[in-house]
């Protein structure tokens, strides 16, 4: 399974890194294979521990947050098994013809 997730503490300020990194230090933490980018972080792993990621993430921030906005977005496909994060960016580079920008 592969999950981008964002969480965002509400009524935090402008600047969020710091809160941002604390969640990071979470998934770095977790074992599970990632790659932040700017909007969100992308997780690969089993559907049991991404999902218990994505919890642990959000009650982290909810504990230094009176609100907490969480997006998830999924793909988990039963017929390709393996790493899919690395794969899935090289399939279009070789449609494209090129490296893209990462």
């Amino acid at each position: 399974m592969i999950a981008e997730i964002s969480v965002i503490p509400i009524g935090k300020g402008i600047d969020l890194a710091s809160h941002v990194a604390r969640v990071v230090r979470i998934i770095d933490e977790s074992g599970l294979d990632y790659k932040l980018n700017a909007m969100g972080t992308v997780v690969e792993g089993e559907s049991d521990r991404v999902f218990d990621l994505i919890k642990k993430c959000h009650n982290t921030m909810l504990e230094e947050s009176e609100r907490v906005y969480t997006t998830v977005k999924i793909d988990e496909r039963k017929d390709k098994k393996g790493k899919m994060l690395e794969h899935k960016v090289h399939t279009v580079e070789r449609e494209v013809g090129r490296s893209l920008k990462k």
